[in-house]
């Protein structure tokens, strides 16, 4: 059916239905019309022939040449592929950085991607990798001084640093992750027998001075630095000895008390002014302080421990808080639970240090109760395995409902089953059942968090704090109210992690010297980068060659250890220390350390690596790639952790012989320029002159 144009005009609105047939007039056709007219039409077409034809001839010839202009290829061409680096004859990097600007260079090789996940992942930016190369070549006083850069007290965090460093590091996608922080107690070992001759007093070069008004890792941390920039730096203790809550917290089977003070000795050694006994707010006013010292840093750390009130809380006998518990115990060896049944409320890691001291000072019976279910406990996984090891009793998914007395007396404990701890958006919003269980017990030792006690500190002087006892603190620049009055640690964030601690004491010791420098706290200030890595699961370990593998701590026997406070971790010999750290790759150095991981990784077993790891000579003594052999595929670049190993641009591969075509050490660390693979065989490196030549 047809439509009538003129009809379609007249039409308004959509048509009813879809045209069958759409009016199209085309006329194809190679014949002229008769006559007159076809003969004009003839002539016609040939004119129009000959002058295009014409027109063409006059414009010329056209070449058409390939490639019209030089082809810049991507970086992920497979070419011939190369070495950036090679140990035994390119050196790794080594991050030696003032504290002032450690954090642009982080944040400078972050976004080059030159960070190794293990440096980016620690929260004071130790360098890892550097101590774990100078542990390999026997280097251990350097590798102490290295970390204590970051980490002010390398002997006390190798034994109670969560580690988050070892989280991140790449050999969990292979096997398993480096020991780095047991490396951190024999470099201290190591430097502590040399120290005589490498401990030195710090030279004060400026006239400022400044106080810091406690002595744990934060304050510490913060004191170090301020002392490296020339400052005079007084610190001051309310207790009879340093360390804050490493000395009052942390127990001794897990730091023993001659590593903490020792490390604290050493820096008294370098000029740090430590001046113990002394209260700020109760001793000395803290006002007295601001006009006498040029700046003024609060490093106090959380002192109380929360009860929760519920019913039975405010027992005369038998209830007490996590701190003060576990400063009884580890300064007295006593904390009053001899023979007595202890329920220890909490699931982190200061509930378990509790736990596990309870049983130590002679504690009949110790059960851990939380909300968390076995496997969200916020404690470590191994301070749980280690106490479940030494007899202490968990209780999963019970909160507290009332504690139980008779005459003043704790009883017992009224539980109550909890069905979950967080919301569904990850906040905390416990939801409970309807059973309870009763447990007996005679002591309940709460351990559910601490706050700080600033009351005194502050007194008289223009500080405020809030209505729950809180120091308004700036987060990012560690600044209060009053100018030259600085806070930092857990006074600032909260319970957390020592180096955690000792990474806000850099950012403050920073703020400090910029104010006292007369500069601007902020401007030009590179913020410390948080680079997210990726979490592995954990590695299956079928047919790893036991080279391979991480070397085990050893422990004193559970039924031993639980009996006193001696050391649960014996440490590593000097051998098995070197043998860990070679294991570490280096990551994004762009040096090859010979870890064979291309040449597992290769389909077509084009590649053969070859290294040798004695201490002092540890070199990669061979690595071919047999490009007869090669697919071109680039999976053994990608597998490289260090990104030594890249491809190039040399798609052209020019042999006078098949020999040739095997590259060897030297011939891998050819220039990557040009687009030529010459298979000179470590005899000629094309340079980028003669390579543009070629």
């Amino acid at each position: 059916m047809a439509l009538d144009n003129g009809a379609r005009h007249d039409q308004v609105g959509a048509p009813e239905r879809t045209p069958e047939v759409v009016p199209l007039s085309v006329n194809v056709s190679n014949e002229f019309s008769p006559g007159v007219k076809g003969f004009f039409q003839k002539w016609k077409s040939l004119a129009t022939g000959i002058r295009i034809t014409a027109g063409r001839a006059a414009a010329g010839p056209k070449t058409l040449r390939y490639p019209a202009e030089k082809v810049t290829l991507s970086d992920r061409w497979r070419g011939a592929l190369r070495l950036r680096g090679v140990l035994g004859i390119d050196d790794i990097p080594i991050l030696h950085e003032p504290s002032i600007t450690h954090n642009a260079l982080v944040d400078r090789l972050n976004r080059e991607e030159r960070l190794s996940p293990c440096m980016g992942n620690c929260p004071a930016n130790v360098d890892a990798r550097g101590q774990n190369y100078f542990m390999a070549e026997d280097r251990g006083p350097e590798a102490y001084e290295l970390v204590r850069e970051r980490n002010i007290m390398p002997g006390v965090l190798g034994r109670i640093c969560h580690h988050p460093c070892e989280s991140a590091c790449r050999r969990n996608y292979y096997d398993e992750p480096i020991a780095i922080r047991p490396l951190h107690r024999l470099a201290y070992e190591a430097y502590e027998r040399e120290k005589s001759s490498r401990l030195l007093p710090l030279p004060v070069t400026k006239s400022q001075k400044v106080a810091v008004i406690g002595s744990g890792p934060s304050g510490l941390a913060a004191a170090f630095d301020l002392m490296q920039l020339g400052y005079q730096v007084v610190a001051f203790e309310k207790e009879d000895k340093p360390g804050g809550a490493l000395y009052s917290g942390v127990p001794s089977y897990r730091l023993p008390r001659e590593v903490l003070h020792g490390e604290i000795d050493n820096l008294v050694a370098m000029r740090l002014d430590l001046r113990c006994g002394i209260e700020i707010g109760v001793d000395v006013p803290i006002d007295h302080l601001i006009g006498e010292f040029d700046a003024v840093l609060i490093a106090a750390g959380l002192q109380e421990s929360r009860i929760l009130p519920i019913p039975g809380a405010d027992a005369k006998e038998g209830v007490v808080g996590a701190l003060p518990f576990l400063k009884e115990a580890n300064w007295k060896g006593d904390a009053g639970v001899k023979g007595k049944r202890v329920l220890v409320i909490g699931g982190g890691n200061v509930a378990v240090d509790c736990a596990r001291c309870a049983l130590r000072v002679g504690a009949a019976e110790v059960r851990l109760a939380c909300l968390e279910g076995d496997q969200e406990m916020p404690c470590h996984p191994w301070e749980i395995e280690e106490a479940l090891d030494e007899g202490v009793i968990a209780m999963c998914s019970l909160g507290p409902e009332e504690v139980l007395t008779k005459d003043g007396r704790v009883v017992g404990m009224k539980m109550r089953e909890c069905l979950s701890v967080f919301d569904p958006v990850g906040r905390f919003s416990p939801q409970f059942g309807d059973n309870y269980s009763t447990f007996e017990t005679d002591v309940v030792v709460f351990s559910i968090g601490q706050a700080p006690t600033l009351r005194d500190v502050v007194a008289g002087s223009d500080l405020v704090l809030t209505e729950r006892g809180l120091l308004p603190v700036d987060g990012t620049l560690f600044t209060t109210d009053i100018p030259k009055v600085f806070a930092c640690g857990e006074v600032v964030t909260g319970p957390g992690s020592a180096i955690g601690s000792i990474a806000t004491g850099h950012e403050a010791a920073t703020s400090i010297h910029r104010y006292l420098a007369g500069q601007s706290l902020q401007e030009d200030r590179t913020p410390r980068p948080v680079p997210i890595y990726a979490k592995y699961e954990k590695a299956t370990l079928d047919g790893v060659e036991e080279s391979r593998r991480r070397v085990v701590m050893p422990m004193a026997k559970p039924e031993a250890r639980s009996e006193d406070f001696s050391q649960v971790e014996l440490g590593l010999t000097h051998l098995e220390g070197l043998q860990e750290a070679a294991r570490c790759l280096r990551c994004q150095s762009e040096v090859c350390v010979g870890c064979t991981f291309c040449a597992r990784t290769c389909p077509d077993y084009a590649i053969q690596v070859e290294r040798i790891d004695d201490p002092g000579g540890r070199r990669v003594t061979r690595y071919e790639l047999d490009l007869t052999k090669c697919c071109f595929c680039g999976l053994c670049a990608e597998q490289c952790p260090t990104d030594a190993l890249c491809h190039t641009g040399q798609y052209e591969l020019s042999f006078y012989h098949r020999d040739l075509a095997v590259f060897d050490r030297e011939e891998m660390l050819r220039s990557g320029a040009g687009t030529r693979a010459t298979g000179q065989d470590g005899t000629h490196h094309i340079d980028p002159e003669e390579a543009s030549l070629s």
